[in-house]
């Protein structure tokens, strides 16, 4: 929507910007009127979709299962040594299913990994699950269902597991939230997961208790709040041989994972880029939801990256790489305590060290997925200075890879006019003089040269629209 923004308000600005750009775009007028944008690449765009010529298949197929649990592990992450939460409500929920031939197995699975991500930035606080007949009175949580399912349903492929979390909170006794649905009302699958998630609160309450204490405060906990069906399947889950034990330390339940996904969703294959974009995306609403004003930031970081990568005559195939790590660049950011994310303040050397952590812990979170190795490591290198005075690696010039620099360039803009704790938003003007100044050292000149008036063109969409960030 980027021109098209811009000539609904001033068509000559329009058409200005555009050729300040051209190639690798310019702008036009169809037919009806409706500006279209074609690029030197081939397609065109209406509305700020990009429709590349040809067909959109990715490359090799990557693996559901991969992207959801790497997702997963980055919801678990807690700098501690615990078992991860989502990790092992998904694998208890996974072998209760197994026991009910009326729940999809895979869905349930996949539900259980991503069942909290309406919590997002919002730490899992223990004391925040202690009563669980308090828990409908707290806001935050009364509403996560209803926000994680609205976020999981924005894959299409994804939407019966929404519709799994928007459910996992309900009792079939009707003192469940956030809809307190009864009996019939809630499926088994929502049933399932919230059989489930009850164990790994009994887990954590006590500890790691003898199986058999432990099957009976379970079945005393979801005797009101599950059907006799769903209790009796994961009781009996609960009990087959190995199982339990290996649902009390870290590096077990992540085994089980993983093996869960080989073996389930083997054949849950991801085969388009729309796809792969759509379930990136989850990534960067969950890395962006804390701090409130960073809220959108890898988004708008890909959507820039993209527009500069076009303006380079790149190609489709690097465009989508640079979305793609774009959406993810900063998941490593939950490896950063709150106080440091939320300093009004100068960072100390050892604060400061920890944020350039995250670039390691980003190639660390998505290098697990199978087929997106180059997306990680594109990632992790946008922290990295042409010069080599970056981090983590202090990689130089073309030794950093023409996504990561582009991604460098982009998400300086985007940070330089957006507010943060220390300091307003800056104009767009001063952005780029600092970009320009930066170009050689900081930044790659082949990348400023190119990404200067396609940032002019994205800003001055956006800017009649009061989209703030101030």
């Amino acid at each position: 929507m980027l021109l098209r923004q811009v000539a609904d308000r001033n068509p000559t600005v329009a058409l200005r910007l555009s050729q300040a750009v051209d190639p690798p775009y310019r702008a036009y007028r169809d037919g009806d009127g409706t500006l279209m944008e074609t690029f030197s690449t081939g397609g065109t765009a209406t509305a700020g979709r990009w429709s590349p010529p040809g067909s959109t298949s990715v490359r090799s197929p990557l693996w559901r299962g991969d992207i959801v649990a790497a997702l997963a592990s980055i919801l678990d992450y807690s700098g501690t040594d615990g078992v991860p939460h989502h990790a092992r409500v998904a694998a208890i929920a996974a072998r209760t299913a197994s026991h009910l031939r009326t729940v999809d197995r895979l869905d349930v699975f996949y539900a259980g990994l991503l069942h909290d991500i309406g919590l997002m930035g919002n730490a899992r606080d223990p004391d925040r699950w202690a009563n669980p007949d308090q828990q409908a009175n707290q806001p935050i949580l009364r509403s996560h269902p209803l926000i994680g399912a609205q976020l999981v349903a924005q894959v299409p492929e994804l939407v019966t597991v929404a519709e799994i979390v928007m459910d996992h909170h309900e009792c079939v006794n009707g003192h469940g939230y956030p809809r307190g649905k009864t009996g019939d009302e809630i499926s088994n699958g929502a049933q399932v997961l919230h059989f489930a998630n009850v164990c790994d609160v009994v887990l954590r309450e006590q500890g790691s208790p003898e199986l058999i204490p432990l099957l009976d405060a379970v079945r005393r906990r979801t005797t009101p709040q599950v059907s006799t069906a769903v209790a009796d399947a994961g009781i009996e889950a609960l009990g087959e041989p190995g199982l339990y034990a290996q649902l009390l330390t870290p590096d077990d339940v992540r085994f089980l994972v993983s093996s869960i996904v080989h073996r389930l969703a083997a054949d849950d294959l991801v085969t388009t880029e729309g796809q792969v974009t759509s379930l990136l995306e989850l990534f960067a609403h969950v890395t962006d939801a804390h701090p409130a004003d960073k809220i959108g930031h890898s988004r708008r970081v890909a959507t820039l990256a993209v527009l500069v990568a076009m303006a380079m005559r790149l190609g489709k195939e690097v465009a989508t790489t640079v979305k793609w790590a774009g959406l993810v660049h900063d998941v490593g950011m939950v490896t950063i305590p709150k106080e440091v994310l939320d300093k009004p303040g100068p960072l100390t050397p050892a604060e400061l060290k920890q944020v350039h952590g995250h670039a390691l812990a980003t190639e660390q979170f998505i290098g697990t997925i199978r087929g997106l190795e180059e997306i990680a490591k594109v990632a992790e290198a946008h922290g990295e200075a042409f010069d080599g005075s970056g981090y983590p690696h202090g990689r130089s010039g073309n030794e950093i890879p023409i996504g990561a620099r582009i991604l460098a360039v982009c998400d300086t803009f985007d940070a330089l006019t957006s507010r943060r704790p220390y300091r307003d938003a800056r104009e767009t003007s001063l952005a780029i003089d600092i970009l320009v100044k930066g170009s050689g050292s900081l930044f790659d000149p082949d990348v400023v040269q190119a990404a200067v008036p396609a940032l002019l063109v994205a800003r001055a969409a956006e800017e009649p629209l009061a989209v703030t960030r101030n």
